[in-house]
């Protein structure tokens, strides 16, 4: 007999049945009202039939299930939908032996069924198959890649090495289930966000890419995994760094979504900027110091030299700082001091283990001048 965990969540397979049953007209009437039922012979009938049994697998009537599925195996036999779900109404209701004598003979049918796949991956998980099962999962999962308990069936996956690989497997052909996969991330935990990403790490050839694998980096950013983000952006994303990334300014891109690992600008009145190429042209009006831009970094604590130039139009500029801290906006500025090469300044600073990453905040002083701010270093000491 499957295991509480896995029995749910073949049960929950349930839910996204809907997304899979194609059929006439008259056959989608019964299937809403099972009622009709009654008034269609034959084939038509067993449509009524499965969606009375799996609304009450659904409703936890799992006794219920019992009757309209065996009617719907009688109505329509060689329908694997229908022994499927006859299987899930024998094992709701702890029928072990039933339950797979059924899913058997709903596999000679074919495995276009999802019940009978996720039957047979749990089965296939029980018996050390990994393999087997991460190619049942994927089976259901291309069908309906947005099935309500795609995440937990997943996560089934997660807890071993080999399981782990196994899914590796699938996922490195790129099936139509990734970008959910990768993307639709906003209930899952830290704990397996880092397993899903360090299973993405060993898929990094090819690269797929800063937009593929942005939600699930800002999803770890918000839970506090900024370390593991990082590696997954720095195995995906090309020309990402381990230091400061686009120290040049050259790649900023002006009305995206922030990203957290690149620069982004911070939006105000008072504050002009705009790409140099290389470097950062602003210019900032008002009576104090403001932000222009920030990124996320994810650097060991420890000392490092900060190290940056900034020109005007008339010579070297003073007005350029930096905050280092854990807000964009952190008003602990560093203020460099001139290293005797042209136009450059530098700073010691410390970075500490007071949070996960550090922002590193881009300020300028007010000014009628425009600051060319370009060539940022940090360097451990």
């Amino acid at each position: 007999m499957a295991r509480p965990a896995l029995k749910l969540a073949m049960l929950g397979g349930v839910l996204g049945y809907g997304l899979l049953a194609v059929g006439s007209g008259l056959d989608r009437a019964s299937a809403q009202q099972p009622g009709l039922a009654h008034w269609v012979p034959g084939l038509l009938a067993a449509e009524a039939h499965r969606a009375k049994a799996a609304l009450a697998l659904q409703s936890g009537a799992k006794v219920n299930a019992i009757e309209p599925a065996t009617q719907a195996v009688t109505a329509d036999p060689i329908n694997p939908r229908s022994t499927g779900l006859l299987g899930a109404a024998h094992l709701a209701n702890r029928e072990g032996v039933r339950a797979d004598r059924t899913f058997r003979v709903a596999a000679r049918f074919g495995w276009r069924d999802p019940l009978t796949q996720l039957y047979f991956m749990n089965v296939a998980l029980n018996s050390g198959q990994p393999r087997l099962a991460a190619l049942r999962l994927d089976a259901v999962l291309r069908q309906a890649p947005n099935l309500p308990l795609r995440d937990m069936l997943i996560a089934q996956f997660i807890g071993a090495p080999d399981r782990r690989a196994a899914l590796a497997e699938r996922l490195a052909l790129r099936p139509s289930w990734t970008a959910a996969y990768i993307g639709e991330v906003s209930g899952v935990a830290l704990p397996e966000l880092e397993a899903r990403a360090g299973i993405l790490g060993t898929l990094a050839r090819p690269a797929w890419g800063c937009t593929a694998v942005a939600p699930l980096v800002a999803r770890m950013i918000q839970l506090n995994g900024v370390a593991g983000a990082k590696q997954l952006w720095l195995a995906h994303c090309p020309g990402a760094s381990a230091g400061i990334a686009d120290p040049g300014f050259q790649h900023l891109s002006l009305g995206r979504e922030p990203i957290a690992f690149e620069w982004n600008l911070i939006g105000s009145g008072d504050v002009s900027a705009t790409p140099a190429q290389p470097g950062l042209q602003v210019r900032v009006s008002g009576a104090s110091p403001l932000p222009v831009a920030w990124q996320l970094l994810s650097v060991p604590p420890g000392r490092y030299r900060l190290s940056w130039t900034a020109q005007s139009s008339t010579g070297t500029a003073k007005g350029a700082e930096f905050s280092l801290s854990c807000t964009p906006i952190g008003r602990s500025r560093i203020i460099g001091s001139p290293t005797g090469s042209k136009d450059r300044f530098a700073a010691l600073v410390t970075v500490d283990a007071a949070c996960p990453g550090h922002f590193l905040t881009l300020w300028l002083t007010p000014g009628s001048e425009d600051v060319r701010v370009d060539d940022l270093v940090i360097e451990p000491r």
